[in-house]
């Protein structure tokens, strides 16, 4: 069998059970009853797929069930070193061939892919229903990160196959042969493990009900939200003005509006809300586990200090190119933040 057909066999079988997963059912069931019904779906699954491949339904469940349940086991009940393991080798799922296919896609295309992989992983191996999903914050959390990885992720791949200078630049990071692109494409998922880590120990941890940690933790999934929506929004704004001014690549056409107005990086200004979000809505479930504090706080502390300079980046770039046009210096005196308002 191919590699690319056990990958996607695997994959398959992790939707089926992320769908059986929001079927009416009990949050608290044992692992053992989680585990029994995690093999039936894999075998549902592999014979939903068919095909004609040399390798026997049978012999490829003997491969993938027992990858499935450790990787589930790990997250839900393993230590939190073997949980965050699980992490890591779900992103490299996503990130390894992704990177191979374009390099600058473990940065891009393949973050994005690769939060929303974690998180339906999580979803599904913790159970979630329907009821749990509108009735759980931790729940809700990680639903919130499934639909921020797949809209980044969806979005990304339209501006590259929309924009000429954005497929260029993309295609431009291929500068390594494909093997060797291997060590940067598990850092890389080690780096997306440790950031969703807050929304695995959320799930882990329940805080007590009625305590001011479920406040805080209600808070921070709210902000989280928040951050995801001005993203978008922002995203999309930015999109369809840099869309107009293919001919006048030189001149500065905004966006200076809605967002705009309030930061001159409002999208960078969103993924910081959301990051800061997750973190906090997890932290309160951290407790005395120095694992789950040192992975949070490296994926948090990693991801602003990236917005933090790509922003400050962008900045010098926008005034070496669009420098002394009345539009840009106009909007630039206006709005004096960079990324975060009261601070330039």
């Amino acid at each position: 069998m191919k590699p690319t057909s056990l990958l996607a066999s695997f994959w398959l079988g992790a939707a089926v059970r992320g769908a059986a997963s929001f079927a009416p059912t009990n949050h608290h069931l044992h692992h053992t009853t989680i585990k029994q019904k995690r093999q039936q779906q894999l075998q549902t699954s592999l014979t939903i797929r068919g095909g004609g491949d040399s390798m026997s339904s049978s012999s490829l469940s003997s491969v993938l069930g027992p990858a499935a349940d450790a990787v589930g086991s790990a997250l839900v009940s393993g230590t939190p070193l073997r949980a965050v393991g699980g992490m890591w080798a779900v992103s490299s799922l996503v990130i390894v061939p992704l990177t191979f296919i374009r390099q600058g896609y473990s940065f891009s295309v393949g973050y994005g892919f690769s939060v929303a992989a974690l998180a339906l992983t999580l979803l599904s191996s913790f159970d979630i229903s329907l009821s749990t999903l509108t009735s759980s914050t931790p729940a809700i959390l990680t639903a919130t990160t499934v639909i921020y990885g797949l809209r980044l992720a969806l979005f990304l791949l339209l501006r590259e196959f929309s924009v000429d200078s954005k497929r260029k630049q993309v295609k431009s990071f291929d500068k390594t042969p494909r093997l060797k692109r291997t060590p940067l494409a598990l850092s890389v998922s080690l780096l997306y493990a440790f950031m969703c880590s807050p929304a695995l120990f959320a799930l882990r941890g329940a805080v007590k009900a009625g305590s001011v940690w479920e406040k805080v933790q209600l808070i921070s999934t709210s902000v989280a939200a928040i951050g995801m929506i001005l993203e978008s929004v922002a995203d999309q704004h930015k999109y369809e003005a840099k869309r107009k001014s293919k001919e006048t690549e030189d001149k500065f056409v905004g966006p200076s509006t809605w967002s705009y107005k309030l930061v001159r990086h409002p999208n960078y200004l969103g993924e910081i809300l959301f990051w800061v979000g997750l973190f906090g809505a997890g932290s309160v479930s951290f407790g005395k586990s120095i694992v789950a504090w040192l992975c949070g706080s490296l994926g948090l502390a990693a991801i602003l200090s990236i917005m933090l300079g790509s922003s400050g980046r962008l900045d010098t770039k926008q005034q070496e190119k669009y420098g002394g046009q009345p539009k840009y210096e106009e909007w630039k005196d206006a709005v004096k933040y960079s990324v975060i308002p009261f601070f330039k």
